[in-house]
């Protein structure tokens, strides 16, 4: 359902947004804190992790090879320096976002380690892989960009939720990133749950419907969980930028976009965790969030629908990915629950 619904004003204000309401400059001292960025070697992540670290806070990057990491840290310590008076501590986990049991790995590593977490930020992602499979079996992208990371965030909760007691109220939250390929590629209702472990040819629509994936994800586990952990979960468009993430994008498709992508900035991100505009009222309802720091100004109605319960004239479909995906993480057995729920595309 490309384009249809969207509204031009909507994609025009995610392509040239108004300055940033948070950025380095103004994000208040983050020392005693912990946050863990996954792929926060490059990008995004690696700007976040920067100014985290610049801020005082403790950085957890999560991350397939340990090289890159330490190549990172290297780089974030040339940058910002590493003798100023509120600088942060920076460490490195391995984890394979193609591999739940690494997943899992990761997280009972984290939690040995550390006693609290603050903001969980599941920044990593790939897009434009063609008829790739995760170790599960799962379509590499919605297993990459956001199984992966739903399974990261059940296994963080219990600390997660610990952090929220000893902390301010609405301060300890896990941040989601999700695109504006949600409103152009994603199909109706946005994501085909027949095609979750039966990648096609296209990757573009596998991309959207991963980051469909992680404002569903976002909604659910806010209004499943969220005033009783008070542990907010939102998701957002972070905004379009000139990173690695395009690498494996055919040419065809990227040369559109390269007037559109902007130097590298977490500033999207920034606000997402740490405004005071971003409160559980609004995480529960499905609210999403837009570059630099902002609610989106209306998204597509049948994604919106889909956020819906049935008694709300909705169409829940975000209900039934999030029990898929449950299904498939904890029991294995997802084809077996597809057929005998007769699911093929909500």
């Amino acid at each position: 359902m490309p384009l249809a619904g969207v509204g031009f004003g909507a994609l025009w204000t995610q392509c040239f947004p108004p300055p940033a309401l948070i950025t380095e400059k103004n994000l208040l001292t983050q020392t005693g804190k912990v946050f863990i960025v996954t792929g926060g070697s490059s990008g995004l992540g690696f700007e976040l992790a920067k100014i985290l670290y610049a801020a005082g806070g403790k950085v957890y990057i999560l991350s397939r090879t340990k090289q890159h990491v330490d190549d990172a840290i290297l780089n974030i310590k040339r940058d910002v320096g590493t003798d100023g008076p509120e600088l942060g501590i920076l460490e490195f986990i391995q984890m394979d976002l193609e591999d739940l049991t690494s997943v899992q790995a990761a997280a009972r590593e984290f939690v040995r380690k550390e006693k609290r977490l603050d903001v969980l930020f599941n920044n990593a992602g790939l897009a434009s892989v063609p008829g790739k499979k995760t170790k599960q079996g799962l379509e590499y992208h919605i297993g990459v960009n956001s199984v992966a990371h739903i399974l990261l965030e059940t296994l963080l909760k219990p600390l997660l939720t610990d952090t929220a007691k000893l902390s301010r109220p609405d301060s300890v939250r896990v941040v989601w990133p999700a695109s504006m390929l949600c409103e152009t590629l994603a199909p109706k209702g946005g994501i085909r749950i027949s095609k979750l472990d039966a990648p096609d040819e296209n990757i573009n629509e596998h991309y959207a419907e991963s980051k469909v994936g992680n404002w569903f994800a976002a909604s659910e586990i806010s209004r499943r969980f969220g005033r009783q952990t008070g542990v907010i979960s939102i998701a957002g468009n972070p905004g379009s930028y000139s990173t690695n993430v395009w690498r494996t994008t055919p040419r065809i498709f990227y040369w559109p976009f390269l007037p559109l992508l902007r130097k590298p900035s977490a500033c999207t991100y920034l606000w997402m965790a740490f405004s005071d505009d971003v409160t559980m009222s609004e995480a529960v309802t499905g609210r999403y969030a837009t570059c630099d720091g902002r609610w989106h100004p209306g998204q597509r109605s049948d994604l919106l629908l889909a956020l819906k319960m049935k008694e709300e004239g909705g169409t829940v479909s975000f209900y039934y990915l999030y029990i898929v995906i449950e299904i498939y993480i904890y029991l294995g057995d997802f084809n077996k629950f597809i057929s005998s729920n007769n699911i093929s595309i909500l």
